[in-house]
């Protein structure tokens, strides 16, 4: 991964050298995204607060895939990668 500067823990850059991985599978009508992000364990700092916006984040994908609008709302988050 690129590396990061965290503002809201004391290593700044902990995620520096892990991975961000989307698997994205079709299988006939249906596609499965598998999301890791290999790195992020349970005794890096930033892990509850990383783990609970990767959460909100795929939450937001799955809606803006089914109604066209994330949760976080128009032309901000992922709505914004959408023309």
């Amino acid at each position: 991964m690129e590396d990061s500067e965290l503002v809201f823990v004391e290593d700044r850059d902990e995620w520096t050298g892990t991975r961000v991985i989307f698997d994205i599978t079709a299988d006939g009508d249906a596609t499965t995204l598998h999301f890791t992000h290999e790195g992020l364990l349970p005794a890096v700092e930033c892990y509850d607060a990383c783990s609970d916006g990767w959460s909100r984040c795929m939450r937001s994908l799955e809606q803006l895939i089914v109604t066209g609008r994330s949760q976080t709302g128009p032309k901000r988050g992922l709505d914004a990668i959408v023309p």
